[in-house]
Formats: C-alpha cells, sequence, structure tokens
C-alpha cells in the first residue's frame, strides 16, 4: 500500500495561518495530527487521531504524549524532543494505547513550527501492512487500482503494467510490456533509476521516494513510489515491483500551502514592524526583511518620490547582495524608464505585475539585470499616505508566474497595512508636534508672566484668587498659601479698600478699570501701586485680570519736578542770558573767520603763484643755464608748490561755500564743449596710468544756462577722482537730457555721468563721502594723497547751482557718480 499525502507541512502552514481552507484540511485529514508544545503536551487535535485512540478532542487537548505510549516507549520522549529541536525531522514506529486499553503500531512524523510549537502526524501502520498482505494475496485487484503498479526485470524490461499506468502516463500495456522504462524517465532520474536496481537486486525495499516520469503527451508528473524486489518460488530475486501514485496535485498544493504560509507569514512579520517600528526607517526596513526572510521573497525595496529628480529613491532593501539598485534609474513621469512596474504603479496609482522578466517588454531597461540575478517575476504596489501615492514597494520572486491572485491580495494587504501606519506616523508627529507647541506655549506664558516687572492676579468674581505671579509674593510678603486664602480686599485698607472694591465692581461692569492706592504687605508697611484690570471668561465664568506696577519712583519724580518747576523760571532767564552771550560771541567769531579767509586769499596765493612762475622760468632756461639734477629738482619744487596751491584753493572754497559768500553765475554757455575740455584736460593723467577714457554725449545735450566754471570745476573733480581710484581698466563720461516731472520743458534737466571700475565704495562709507575732511584712505601709509575736500565741495556747489550729485558704487568693481543740474538757471533739480 502506498503512503497516503503528508499532512505535516498543511497542518504547520494551519497552525501558523488559521486559514478556514487549512482547517478544512486539519479536520478532513485521513491521518491522526496532533499540535503540541515544547514539553509534547497536546494543544489541538484533528478527528482522525481521536477517533484512533478513542478520546474527544476537549479530552486529549492538556494530556501528555506518555498518557497514549505504552510504558516502554516513555524513556525515549526526551530524546526524540531533542532531536525534533535541533531541526531533525522526526519519523518513527511508536505504539499507541487507545482508551479502551487496546493497542496499535503507528508511524509518527513530527516537525516544530516557527513559534514553537510542533505538528506530529500519525499513521496506523497495522492497517497498512495488512492491506499490503491483502495486495500480495489477491493480486486480482492490481488492475483495478488507482495507483500505477507495475514489474520489470533487472534489465528494466517492463514484465506486467496495469490499468493505473496506462491512466498514469497514457502508453497501453501492450505498448509497454517487453519494452525498456527508460523512456519514461527524464535524463536526470536515470542515475537514480540505475542505483534503486540495485538496491533491489540485493534484497532491499524502497518506500516513498519521490521521483519524476515523462507522459505519453510530453508532460511531467511527480510520482511517489515504493519499489520491492520479486522473488520465484526458490525465493530467488528475479525482477521488482514497482508502486507509483501520482502527487503533481498534491505537490502543487503543498507547494502553494507554503507559498501562502510564507505570504501570511510575511504578513504577521510586517503587522509587527508596524507595531514595534517607531520610525518610518525602522518600518520600512522591518517590512523589507519580512517580506525577505519570512516570505521568501528574493529581494525588496521601498521607493520614495523624489519630485525635484523626478526619480523613486530606494530608501530600504532586503536582499540585494548584488547591488541591483546601486545600477538602477526608475523615473515617476512617462519616461521610457517610468513604465516599468514601479513607475507606472506610482504614477497610476495602481499594483503592476510582471509574471515573466524575459519576456515581458514593459521591465526591457532593466532585462539584463533581472535575469542574471535569477529573478523570473515582480511586483511593484502603491504606497500612500492619506489619498496621495507616496512610494512603491517592489518585491522580485525567482519563478515565472509567481504573482497570482491571492499572491497580489496578500501584497496589497500589506501596503494597506503600511499605509495605516504612515498615517499614524502622521498623526502621532501631529499630535508631537501640537504637544510641542502647547507645551511651549506654557513655558512661554510661565516665562512671560514670571519675567514681569510687576506684579499679576488673577481672580474670580467671588474674590478667590486663581492664579498670581512669584512677585506678588515677594512684594506682599504673604506665601502662595496664604494668598489662596485672602480676598483682594485684605491687601488694602481704609478708604483705598473701598475705592478698590468699586474699581473692582467696574471691571466685572463694564469690562476694565483701575486704580492708584498704596498696597499693603504682611510687614505692615505699603508700598504705592497702580493696578489695572480687565474682565475675562475663565471657564464659562466672569474673572479678572491685571497688573499692578510700583510707583514709588514715579511719586518721588513727581515731587522733585514740583521743586524744580519752583526754580525753573530763574534758571531760564540765567541760562537765556549765557546763550544770547555764547551767540554774540560766536557770531563775531564768524565774521571775523570769514573776514580772514577773504584777507588772506590773496596773501596765501600771491606768492605761491610767484613760486610756481619763477620756477617756470628757471626750468625754461630763461635765467641761464640749467643741469638735469637743478631741472629736476625744480620740478618737484614746481609740482609742490601747485599741490599746495590747490589745497589752499578747496579750503578757501569750502570756507566760502560755508559763510556764504560764493556766488554762481547764470550765463548761457555750451555744455557739451565743457565736459569734452574736461575729458581733454584729464586724458594725459589718464593715458599714464593706461587707463582709456570715453565720452557719450546724447545729440540733445547743447547750451544750458548756469555757472560755466563751477560746471567744469565738478566734473573735473569727478573725473580726476575717477582716473586716481582705477588702476586698471576705463573711464566712461555720459551726457544725457531728462525730461521734467510734469513734461514742462522749464524743469528739464541735464545729467553728466562719470563711471569708472575702480576700487569702489563700501555701502557702509556711501553716508561720509561729502562730509568736509573725510577720506575713506586714512592713517599713516595713505595711498592717495588730498584732503578730503573735492566731494564736499562739488556737492556744495551742485547744490548751489540747483543741483544734485548722485552715488552708485559697489565695493571692489566700480563707481557711478552724476552730476544732475537744471537745463535752465532757476529751475528746480
Amino acid at each position: 500500500m502506498l503512503p497516503g499525502p503528508d499532512f505535516g507541512a498543511q497542518a504547520a502552514a494551519l497552525a501558523h495561518a488559521g486559514d478556514d481552507y487549512f482547517r478544512i484540511l486539519f479536520e478532513q485529514s485521513p491521518d491522526g495530527i496532533l499540535v503540541t508544545d515544547a514539553q509534547s503536551n497536546y494543544l489541538d487535535a484533528n478527528p482522525r487521531i481521536c477517533a484512533m485512540l478513542g478520546y474527544a478532542r476537549e479530552q486529549l487537548v492538556g494530556m501528555h504524549s506518555r498518557d497514549v505510549l505504552v510504558d516502554a516507549e516513555h524513556a525515549g520522549i526526551d530524546a526524540t524532543l531533542e532531536a525534533i529541536w535541533r531541526g531533525r525531522e522526526h519519523k518513527q514506529a511508536w505504539r499507541f494505547r487507545r482508551r479502551d486499553g487496546s493497542m496499535f503500531d503507528g508511524e509518527i512524523r513530527a516537525s516544530t513550527l516557527a513559534d514553537g510549537r510542533i505538528v506530529a502526524t500519525i499513521r496506523d501502520i497495522g492497517d497498512r501492512r495488512e492491506t499490503e498482505a491483502i495486495w500480495r494475496r489477491c493480486a486480482s485487484i492490481v488492475d483495478s487500482s488507482e495507483d500505477s503498479i507495475i514489474s520489470t526485470d533487472f534489465d528494466h524490461l517492463v514484465t506486467s503494467w496495469n490499468r493505473g499506468a496506462e491512466r498514469m502516463t497514457g502508453y497501453a500495456a501492450s505498448e509497454m510490456i517487453g519494452a525498456s522504462l527508460f523512456p519514461l524517465l527524464p535524463v536526470q532520474c536515470q542515475p537514480a533509476e540505475r542505483e534503486l536496481t540495485e538496491r533491489l537486486r540485493r534484497g532491499e525495499s524502497v518506500a516513498n521516494t519521490e521521483s519524476t516520469r515523462l507522459t505519453r503527451d510530453g508532460s511531467t508528473i511527480t510520482v511517489s513510489m515504493s519499489a520491492s524486489p520479486i522473488r520465484d518460488a526458490l525465493g530467488q530475486i528475479v525482477g521488482a515491483s514497482r508502486i507509483a501514485r501520482d502527487i503533481s496535485q498534491q505537490k502543487q498544493h503543498e507547494a502553494e500551502i507554503m507559498r501562502l504560509t510564507r505570504m501570511y507569514s510575511a504578513l504577521s512579520g510586517i503587522n509587527q514592524a508596524i507595531v514595534w517600528k517607531r520610525t518610518r526607517e525602522g518600518l520600512f526596513e522591518g517590512v523589507c526583511k519580512a517580506l525577505v526572510e519570512q516570505g521568501g521573497f528574493c529581494m525588496t525595496w521601498v521607493g520614495l518620490a523624489d519630485a525635484q529628480t523626478e526619480r523613486l529613491i530606494p530608501i530600504a532593501q532586503c536582499g540585494d547582495s548584488q547591488h541591483y539598485l546601486d545600477q538602477i534609474d526608475i523615473r515617476i513621469t512617462n519616461h521610457v524608464r517610468g513604465r516599468g512596474p514601479a513607475g507606472t504603479a506610482f504614477r497610476e496609482n495602481r499594483t503592476m505585475v510582471c509574471n515573466d522578466t524575459a519576456n515581458d517588454p514593459v521591465v526591457a531597461p532593466w532585462r539584463d539585470a533581472l535575469t542574471t540575478r535569477g529573478w523570473r517575476a515582480c511586483a511593484a504596489i502603491p504606497i500612500r499616505s492619506g489619498e496621495v501615492v507616496w512610494g512603491t514597494l517592489n518585491v522580485y520572486a525567482d519563478q515565472t508566474g509567481f504573482f497570482r491572485d491571492l499572491e497580489i491580495a496578500l501584497l496589497e494587504e500589506a501596503a494597506g497595512d503600511v499605509a495605516f501606519a504612515l498615517d499614524n506616523f502622521a498623526r502621532e508627529e501631529e499630535r508631537i508636534r501640537i504637544d510641542a507647541m502647547a507645551r511651549q506655549e506654557r513655558q512661554f506664558s510661565e516665562t512671560m508672566i514670571e519675567s514681569m516687572p510687576g506684579i499679576l492676579y488673577f481672580y474670580d468674581a467671588n474674590g478667590k484668587f486663581l492664579r498670581w505671579n512669584r512677585n506678588f509674593e515677594r512684594v506682599t510678603g504673604y506665601s502662595a498659601a496664604q494668598i489662596g486664602q485672602m480676598t483682594p480686599g485684605d491687601f488694602f485698607g481704609g478708604d483705598d479698600r473701598s475705592i478698590v472694591s468699586e474699581r473692582i465692581a467696574e471691571v466685572f461692569e463694564s469690562g476694565a478699570s483701575s486704580v492708584e492706592a498704596p498696597l499693603l504687605c504682611a510687614d505692615g508697611s505699603s508700598v504705592p501701586y497702580f493696578m489695572t484690570g480687565r474682565l475675562v471668561a475663565y471657564e464659562d465664568a466672569p474673572a479678572l485680570v491685571g497688573m499692578g506696577i510700583d510707583v514709588s519712583e514715579r511719586k518721588r519724580a513727581e515731587e522733585a519736578l514740583r521743586e524744580l518747576a519752583e526754580t525753573l523760571e530763574h534758571k531760564v532767564v540765567e541760562r537765556t542770558s549765557e546763550l544770547h552771550e555764547a551767540l554774540v560771541r560766536a557770531d563775531s567769531a564768524d565774521r571775523l573767520k570769514s573776514a580772514f579767509l577773504a584777507s588772506m586769499s590773496h596773501e596765501l596765493r600771491t606768492p605761491l603763484n610767484s613760486i610756481i612762475g619763477f620756477t617756470g622760468i628757471l626750468k625754461g632756461g630763461l635765467a641761464g643755464p640749467i643741469n638735469a639734477e637743478q631741472e629736476k629738482q625744480l620740478g618737484m619744487v614746481q609740482t609742490s608748490a601747485r599741490h599746495l596751491l590747490e589745497l589752499i584753493n578747496d579750503v578757501l572754497d569750502i570756507s566760502k561755500i560755508e559763510a556764504g559768500q560764493l556766488e554762481v553765475r547764470a550765463d548761457t554757455f555750451d555744455l557739451r564743449a565743457s565736459v569734452l575740455k574736461v575729458a581733454e584736460l584729464i586724458r594725459p593723467l589718464a593715458a599714464k596710468k593706461g587707463i582709456e577714457v570715453t565720452i557719450s554725449l546724447d545729440d540733445s545735450i547743447s547750451t544750458i544756462r548756469g555757472d560755466r566754471r563751477r560746471v567744469e570745476q565738478v566734473l573735473l573733480n569727478l573725473v580726476g577722482n575717477a582716473v586716481k581710484f582705477t588702476v586698471r581698466g576705463s573711464v566712461a563720461i555720459s551726457a544725457t537730457t531728462l525730461a521734467g516731472a510734469t513734461g514742462d520743458p522749464s524743469r528739464a534737466r541735464v545729467a553728466v555721468g562719470v563711471r569708472d571700475t575702480g576700487m569702489g565704495i563700501k555701502r557702509e562709507d556711501l553716508a561720509i563721502i561729502f562730509t568736509p575732511f573725510r577720506q575713506l584712505d586714512v592713517g599713516l601709509a595713505r595711498t592717495y594723497e588730498g584732503t578730503g575736500l573735492g566731494l564736499a565741495i562739488c556737492e556744495r556747489l551742485a547744490v548751489l547751482m540747483g543741483g544734485r550729485i548722485d552715488v552708485e558704487s559697489e565695493w571692489t568693481k566700480g563707481s557711478t557718480f552724476t552730476l544732475v543740474l537744471p537745463a535752465h538757471a532757476g529751475s528746480a533739480a
């Protein structure tokens, strides 16, 4: 008799998953099934084992193995349990005692589940032996057996072939008797067949070995085969009998059970990760690990969408030992690399499956990498947070056609659980954020209350204090416990108490009030306080919140002011007299300064002009020949004298401007000619430094009304500064006409700009460049000469002429100075 199906794996799946389908298998199994704990205490029993032992299920649950085994077997229980726990599948014949005292021989197979429980299947082998004996005695029933029963000689030639063999293989007995068995054996199974024949030749029997057979249509089937030697009447071994049962469907069922067991195990692992992981990163790592280690997938990863790069970025993975994720590029757009399972699942918010990576065109960009690693199928499931697709869960299997409806449903359930966990994370983060904000608000309120310089109080309509700050305790000298038993009136005496009570009543009637009164302290002293009150709602009841400020200093200040007022008039008269005398002295000094400058103008300039003139005569040889060294020295004298004259002119000009003695003319002159004149005067100095001077004048620039000499003085100073402070580059002079703000031609202006590529001016220095005697280049090691009066004079001259000077500058990049003047004398700039 061939053994029936092995239900050990089915029972393991049942104990692990709890599905109704597996419960049916458990209940209807033709073999007995027991589920025990690690000490062999019975936890569950199916109907078959209950019938075999004569106990009800409720009676077996809680019993121990020694309760149903004969006494002689008890000694081997502990050793058997130890062998099972070492990972070996236990198979052994045991002798059992039924409830009625009768005994039978049972074959038991036992293995452990992941949670530590043991599943054992028990088969009554006494029945099997009886059946085998009957089969040997009753050869007439062989032909009606559903199993394949054949016999061969030791040359592998078929000597008998029953109808079960015909149905199983598709070959008739007439075709096979006398033919070789080898055409039915796949090449890889033929060595095992030869080894089996040798064992049978030696008289050995082989039971329940799995093998593969070829059918007439070329398909393969999996069989469970038992073989025994055939002896003749003299006991000589002359051939072999083979009994085979097609277990292909059973193997498929077992494989499916194993697949589903793994899937449920993975789902359980995912749910554990959801329960125990406290971060998104930890959750995703736990999900990937459960799918690979418990679900049996080759590799799993979670991808997060990056809107900036438009890619799915792996943030967690398990099983990628060959660095597949380092090589791939998956887009979330409708790009050629975004049309695979992961990109499409994200973009279209639906599960995508590829059950044949070797031929499915959607994985073409990644096919080589997938097939090299032996990944034959893959799936991508969108992960959502709320209604938004957050990323994808991606799984890979080594079997073509792996992903079927149930697997997909379980993976989608896992993704749904992850989405639920993400929402929980989001809610928890929001709760933590709100709690943190609340704590911050409380801390802020506490800090504000305690940092207030005055006293703060908060009490209800009955005068019961609800809250106060520590300043209130410090000022009054009462403890918190004492204040909690007091009312506002207890802090005031006499008439002040009545006034304060009136103000409190006013707050509860009209919403706000204030009062100034002495606050009585615990030691009997009083402190003048200005107190406010405002009506607020607290727990749906009216309450008063207010502050008190110590006005002792103000009182003292008011007293001091009263004393000061009495003597103020006398002091004002005295001070007014002193100021008048100082004003007279200052006016006299200013007139003396102006007179001095006017008188010194000629006295200072005449000697310097003489020095410059006579030096020129000597250099020109008009007073006789001079040598080269003398000419050099005279040149230095002439240069120094001219520089000194410029300094004196600047000092005199700024003095006249400040004294109001400098007058500007209003003549008509050619502005274009003046600009060109200034440019020609400055070109030699610019050429000496290698600086290019460019001129750009609008056609509208012609004659204007103003002081030509002063305009040229300002322009010469601005252009000279531009050349002086430019090491390399250029100086650009431009002029244009600006229309009047209202379109009135009489309010037209002209703008002459000087732009350089020099050192520029720092932003913080722009405010002081027009201040007299202020220079940006200061210190002992000055780079540029000057008095610091040039820009100050230019700015004041521009104002005197009804204009202004605008400045734009960027440090190290250069500056632009623009002189804006009215086109007609007397018009506003």
